[in-house]
């Protein structure tokens, strides 16, 4: 059985990469999306599954068996995604009713609601994103736990967990008409690629590297996000820096554990979630607030003044996250942790 252990700098970085990603989404035309940290950013996508794979496999692989564990875990890591993703779903509905556009086309319909409420909009059973963009990967990473939850009662679910990642990679590779930036269509392999991957790194003999390789580590993924080729060869790249920083308590890995990137660490999943509601409203407002518009994107006649929007942009980011982490997630979390722990209590060694 492997022991809990938070990994303060991973999250760190997941936080950072939730920024990116979001700075990735924002239809803005002008230098922002000159930088190949942003025009690449989705990639960051497949750095949170590495990770989830690798933090799921450490905490749970192991502790599945016995009486009510699954039931446990399962909802523990639905009270972990759901109840954000239902708010913000419902926010979106809100906003396409009050503007009529409500059932108006594939991507704001009605059975998209339900494929949206039953996080299964990321398998390929709609046309096209729907509603909150990004919460593809939310349905891709709830299914990936119920993979992995069977999975972990196998004595041989490491090739298990080979085979699971082989088949994510050799679908993108060979059958994804988008390869290594599926969403809504074949995510599911993108997912399968990276998760397991994560999940075998947990098994990885653990070692303290020094700082050098902290920044080697960092130095090869910006290099390979930057340079933009290879793209499939994204979860080996950021499972290196999983690897790295897992353990690591070098100079990076203490800079993350300082105050704000820990709270970027716990915001990232509001920072990914509410995101595309905040670019939206921007993108809804650009007249009045004094920024034009081209197909879709907004346009800015300065770059002070498309560096004033995007401090507004991430501004709103960060400002909202607090507020969703505090009064969404965490009480929410802290529900479904204690419904878990009293409704599935494992037996006492009386009743065993």
């Amino acid at each position: 059985m492997m022991e809990r252990h938070r990994f303060v700098a991973l999250d760190a970085f997941r936080g950072i990469c939730a920024l990116l990603v979001a700075l990735f989404h924002f239809p803005i035309l002008g230098w922002t999306h000159a930088i190949p940290l942003v025009t690449n950013g989705w990639l960051f996508v497949d750095f949170f599954f590495v990770l989830s794979g690798f933090v799921i496999a450490t905490a749970y692989e192991g502790r599945l068996q016995g009486d009510h564990a699954l039931s446990r875990f399962l909802l523990r890591r639905f009270g972990r995604l759901w109840p954000l993703h239902g708010s913000i779903l419902a926010i979106f509905v809100a906003i396409a009713a009050a503007e009529g556009v409500l059932g108006a086309d594939e991507r704001h319909s009605i059975p998209a609601i339900w494929t949206n409420l039953a996080l299964l909009q990321g398998l390929g059973v709609e046309p096209n994103l729907t509603w909150n963009d990004p919460s593809w990967s939310i349905s891709v990473e709830w299914t990936l736990y119920l993979i992995f939850a069977m999975l972990s009662a196998l004595s041989w679910r490491r090739w298990a967990f080979v085979a699971c990642a082989a088949v994510g990679a050799g679908m993108l590779l060979f059958q994804a008409p988008y390869g290594a930036a599926s969403t809504y269509d074949y995510g599911i392999f993108r997912g399968l690629a990276g998760f397991f991957l994560g999940a075998l790194i947990a098994h990885a003999p653990r070692a303290r590297l020094n700082g050098w390789v902290e920044a080697a580590a960092v130095a090869a993924a910006v290099i390979f996000v930057w340079v933009g080729h290879a793209l499939y060869l994204a979860p080996l790249v950021f499972g290196l820096v999983v690897y790295v920083f897992a353990w690591s308590q070098g100079p990076i890995s203490r800079m993350l554990q300082r105050r704000w990137p820990v709270r970027l660490g716990e915001w990232s999943y509001s920072l990914y979630m509410v995101h595309a509601l905040i670019s939206a409203g921007i993108l809804g407002l650009a007249g009045h607030l004094g920024v034009g518009r081209v197909a879709g994107h907004l346009a800015t006649p300065t770059p002070l003044r498309e560096l004033a929007l995007l401090v507004v942009y991430l501004g709103l980011i960060l400002g909202i996250s607090a507020l969703t982490f505090r009064f969404i997630e965490r009480p929410s979390r802290s529900w479904f942790n204690a419904v878990a722990a009293t409704r599935f209590a494992a037996p006492t060694a009386s009743e065993a």
